[in-house]
């Protein structure tokens, strides 16, 4: 059954509950929670259809840059050259209430993106606010990488390259946002992340930034994508969906930042990561959190790398629940403009393997597989 528009004014898409709870309103349901139809097949535990990370914000601190010194080309004369200072957080969601960037790494092909965000500080309707379709202009999203300094973003001796504007292929720079139409196909070289079109110099941005920089997306936030990871012709190169704290690209992603496990990390999420370490299953994805609280995940538990077809994820950060939610959906209508409190709370309270983030308590919930440089993303950060 495909999501349709109707569904925010109507019950199709879910059981147990009248169309009255399905319709936008100014006042939240208060009756049972609605429970989408959409949703995969199932599974909490050896291959997931769904992973929720619940107490995920916490108190601690991060190091947040506040300046790189370029230095003088050809050697990095600065001693040190990634300036930084503790940086405070607390409350629900901490620190990934932050703005969020999502990255990915190829084999990859994607078809679709939106995100959706509460329309005002009661939270009743979630607007989408970003969205693309392969081939075509998106809306509030702009794809990048780190080649600044080429056709666009900047390059030190120190730091290496910015974030730059990605070229349609996603191989190269290019000069401006969206200057050619993203295919949605990502080979096994390359990386990209994703931004809001806002750029931090029409809005300054928290922490440092350089070059090509833009905003992320803040407070509580719903991904929904559409895509396919085809095998691999290196066995060494593996794909990979994970969001980081959008400061992290901002300043240098592999480099100087703010990233990290235990203190001093600013948060990452892997959404669904495949290792290449010895021992690992290629076709297995797994996931990860990473805060100042530590880390945890999914364990002997993973998702199935989508080889023979294209899939289609749900990821929700809410602060209200303090909650992560990753969920495998079997379609989504990209033309959905809104959604309802009760249609995320919905999805929230749906079955799924969960694990309550407390902390290093909960790093033996973490992986097993040894993990290294070979994996689908690189883990660094200068101190």
């Amino acid at each position: 059954m495909r999501l349709s528009l109707a569904f925010v004014a109507a019950a199709a898409l879910f059981s147990g509950a009248s169309a009255a709870q399905s319709r936008p309103s100014c006042k939240r349901a208060t009756n049972a929670p609605l429970r989408p139809n959409n949703l995969a097949a199932t599974s909490t535990s050896g291959s997931l259809s769904a992973l929720k990370y619940t107490n995920v914000g916490g108190e601690g601190t991060y190091n947040e840059v506040t300046d790189i010194i370029p230095g003088t080309f050809p050697t990095c004369d600065a001693n040190p050259f990634c300036v930084t200072k503790p940086k405070q957080i607390s409350g629900k969601l901490a620190p990934f209430d932050d703005e969020m960037t999502v990255a990915f790494r190829g084999p990859l092909t994607l078809y679709n993106i939106a995100v959706y965000q509460p329309s005002n500080s009661s939270g009743a309707t979630w607007k989408k606010t970003s969205s693309w379709a392969a081939n075509e202009q998106p809306n509030n999203l702009v794809f990048m990488n780190n080649m600044g300094g080429q056709e666009s973003g900047e390059w030190s001796i120190c730091a290496g390259s910015s974030q730059s504007y990605a070229s349609g292929d996603w191989t190269a720079s290019v000069s401006s946002p969206n200057k050619q139409l993203a295919k949605g196909v990502l080979d096994e070289t390359h990386e990209i992340n994703i931004m809001t079109a806002e750029t931090c110099a029409s809005r300054s941005c928290a922490g440092f930034s350089r070059g090509t920089a833009n905003h992320g997306w803040a407070g509580s936030k719903f991904f929904v994508f559409t895509f396919d990871m085809p095998s691999s012709s290196d066995a060494s190169k593996v794909p990979a969906i994970w969001a980081l704290n959008a400061q992290i690209v901002r300043a240098a992603q592999y480099g100087c930042n703010c990233r990290g496990v235990g203190p001093g990390g600013c948060g990452e999420l892997d959404i669904l990561e495949t290792l290449a370490a010895d021992g690992a299953d290629p076709d297995q994805a797994i996931s990860e959190i990473y805060s100042p609280k530590g880390a945890t995940g999914s364990g002997k538990s993973f998702f199935a790398r989508p080889t023979g077809g294209k899939v289609t994820y749900g990821v929700i950060f809410d602060v209200e629940t303090d909650t992560i939610a990753i969920q495998r959906y079997t379609d989504w209508d990209y033309g959905t403009e809104q959604i309802t409190r009760s249609v995320v709370d919905g999805y929230l309270n749906a079955p799924a393997m969960t694990i309550s983030f407390n902390g290093a308590s909960s790093n033996a919930r973490r992986a097993e597989t040894p993990r290294s440089v070979l994996s689908a993303h690189r883990r660094r950060r200068w101190h």
